[in-house]
């Protein structure tokens, strides 16, 4: 007898305005299952293998860093490779955690058209000060997030986005990168 296959599959979307988004499918293979001894049982463990995918197949948020991902076990997920487990965002045993991309700045849109980085004498205490809000909101403004607010008479853009160590983070970091127009 052969058992049905479960198949996890990531799907990553792009859109301009929003942080990556993962989703998920499972995708239940169906058989004929003979009427043998033991046909009950075999129909039982299939059910509760759907049952466990289906728990382990639910869209989750990490509200610190403001990225979504999918819930899966921690094996299932270190098999992705570049991914990263985050526990208590998911329902169910205690190996089903949130699976979401490793934090990493080549994965940061390129500069959007129209725009340039600010430079840091441009930067005012308003501007500072509007940035660390949008950086303490994951929520609001999850990973790759845009927004835009005039400071004084500059039109600026502030995006979400991965930050290399620096001397107050040893590891790569949520951040808010400023931009004017070009």
């Amino acid at each position: 007898m052969r058992v049905p296959t479960i198949v996890l599959s990531l799907t990553l979307l792009a859109c301009s305005s929003s942080s990556d988004l993962v989703s998920s499918s499972v995708d239940a293979g169906t058989d004929t299952l003979s009427a043998l001894d033991g046909a009950d049982a075999a129909l039982a463990n299939d059910a509760d293998a759907l049952a466990d995918a289906a728990d382990a197949s639910e869209a989750c948020f990490v509200g610190t860093v403001g990225v979504h991902g999918q819930c899966m076990t921690t094996s299932a997920c270190a098999s992705l490779g570049p991914y990263v487990s985050t526990p208590g965002y998911c329902p169910g045993p205690a190996d089903v955690e949130c699976c979401t991309k490793a934090p990493n700045v080549a994965d940061d849109p390129p500069i959007p058209s129209g725009w340039k980085l600010m430079s840091q004498s441009q930067v005012t205490t308003d501007m500072t000060t509007w940035a660390v809000a949008i950086l303490h909101d994951p929520v609001t403004y999850p990973m790759f997030s845009t927004t835009t607010k005039t400071c004084g008479t500059q039109l600026v853009m502030a995006r979400v986005e991965w930050h290399p160590p620096d001397f107050q983070n040893s590891v790569v970091h949520r951040g808010v990168t400023l931009y004017v127009p070009a």
